[in-house]
């Protein structure tokens, strides 16, 4: 695992656990970049986006709560890599990350790296 990677797992992982609703913000098909918005219900205040990028793989809904993203089990990754007859390469490479919201269907992004920022509005 690269280390930017590893900063971007350890940074969506700081997410987790804190109340965030995520909404579906953008997609780039030429860059298979996927982007959405982690916020709080509440006055405008900050936010975080969170960037998949080099997207092979999407399932998502648009909108939820009660679920934050994590890494899928090595189970999960297979079970995907094998339907997609991902090649070995790939599969050191890639990244599944999954989310199991409450009455939405499981969400699953297969990439290469995550990135997350910190957005603060301006006044």
């Amino acid at each position: 695992m690269l280390e930017s990677q590893k900063k971007g797992i350890t940074n969506l992982e700081r997410l987790q656990g804190l109340g965030y609703e995520y909404r579906l913000e953008n997609y780039v098909s030429g860059l298979s970049e996927l982007t959405f918005r982690a916020y709080k219900v509440g006055p405008q205040e900050h936010f975080y986006r969170i960037t998949f990028q080099t997207t092979l793989y999407i399932q998502t809904a648009t909108r939820w709560d009660q679920g934050d993203f994590q890494l899928a089990t090595p189970e999960q990754y297979v079970e995907l890599a094998d339907a997609m007859g991902l090649s070995a390469i790939q599969r050191e490479q890639l990244l599944l990350f999954v989310v199991s919201p409450a009455n939405k269907p499981k969400v699953l992004i297969l990439c290469h790296q995550v990135f997350v920022s910190q957005e603060i509005p301006l006044p």
